[in-house]
């Protein structure tokens, strides 16, 4: 059995109701569930807006993590496209070549590029990611 309590603000768990009252001083679970119900829950859990303890995590919290971690994935790709296309004009701009007006979908590129990551990172700061 895992039994769970809540302690300032957060779920804490116990695989043993003596240690949750020697290590935590609380004498009694909130809840208890068995190991394979802990562990479909991914081992976490949380406490809902009505003040109940949960298995897993609140929906809102999925759903905010998963946006971050599809946010980190894209700004790193066209950070690695960004940084790809500026050794290019460094490149060019070492050798004394101009680029030519072909290359002005290169030049568009590497403004939308930037103009997504600053989209990205004012998306994450919305988010309280530092």
């Amino acid at each position: 059995m895992i039994y769970l309590a809540k302690k300032n603000g957060t779920v804490i768990h116990h695989t043993d109701m003596t240690a949750m009252k020697q290590i935590d001083s609380i004498s009694e679970a909130e809840k208890s569930v068995t190991e394979e119900e802990w562990e479909e829950a991914g081992s976490t859990a949380s406490i809902d807006v009505s003040g109940e303890i949960i298995l897993g995590e609140p929906e809102e919290v999925k759903a905010t993590r998963e946006e971050i971690n599809a946010l980190t994935i894209e700004e790193a790709a066209l950070q690695a496209e960004l940084d790809s296309k500026d050794y290019k004009v460094i490149k060019a701009s070492e050798a004394g070549e101009v680029l030519a007006n072909t290359d002005s979908d290169l030049h568009q590129r590497r403004h939308w590029c930037r103009s997504r990551i600053n989209e990205i990172r004012l998306r994450l700061a919305e988010l309280n990611v530092v």
